[in-house]
């Protein structure tokens, strides 16, 4: 190997320990990540935060006599990306209030006392036109929806409760359903943290478990 070889072996390996250590110290402080594309070639999760599911969020107002009528925009939802409504793009749901308070400052309306955001979840692979689901799947097309309650507003849209989404709930359900996991969760405990048990006024100087966590809920409720 020649002097020149080695030379231009060691500056690769130098630019790409230090591009990489860039993109590291980057997404760690979080320092332009939305500003360029560069970032995805140094991270390994370029698709991260894919799910395999679509959804949709649908606002449903209860009136006092048990009257239920859809809350929608009437002038149309604004779509910045193909059919989807930008109201749909919430993943987090911090402008689910924003949104409920628009429609109803700006809408006649009858009186109604709260709003249920219910989401609904399907396989993305329904999405496939005609053509495509033919060619890739066999048999007929069964799209099946599953329907989930997200949150409850009063009538200017302040969330009054606020559930875990559909996918939150999924993974959660797992868990509490399969005793091992619980057995294990419960004789697993961090080194830090401090549980406070409403049940015995003590302290707990072990960091909450599974256990701990669905006990301190059923102690709660």
């Amino acid at each position: 190997m020649t002097r020149a070889s080695r030379w231009g072996a060691g500056l690769f390996i130098g630019c790409y320990l230090m591009i990489l250590s860039a993109g590291i110290i980057g997404h760690t402080l979080k320092v332009g990540l939305a500003r360029n594309a560069l970032s995805y070639f140094v991270v390994w999760d370029m698709f991260c935060g894919w799910q395999a599911y679509d959804q949709r969020l649908h606002f449903i107002a209860e009136t006092s006599d048990g009257r239920y009528f859809d809350v929608s925009e009437p002038w149309g939802a604004f779509e910045p990306f193909g059919d989807v409504g930008r109201v749909h793009y919430d993943f987090s749901s911090r402008m689910l209030s924003k949104h409920i308070d628009h429609i109803v400052s700006h809408t006649a309306h009858d009186p109604f006392d709260c709003v249920y955001i219910v989401q609904e979840c399907w396989p993305k692979q329904h999405n496939l036109p005609d053509s495509m689901w033919e060619k890739n799947f066999c048999g007929p097309r069964d799209k099946v929806s599953y329907y989930h309650l997200r949150a409850i507003c009063d009538t200017q849209g302040v969330v009054m409760n606020l559930y875990p989404d559909w996918y939150q709930q999924q993974k959660l359900s797992s868990i509490a359903d399969n005793p091992r996991v619980r057995h294990q969760a419960r004789q697993s405990h961090s080194s830090f943290g401090v549980m406070y048990n409403p049940s015995t006024g003590s302290h707990s100087s072990h960091g909450p478990g599974l256990g701990d966590g669905l006990d301190f809920q059923a102690a709660t409720n």
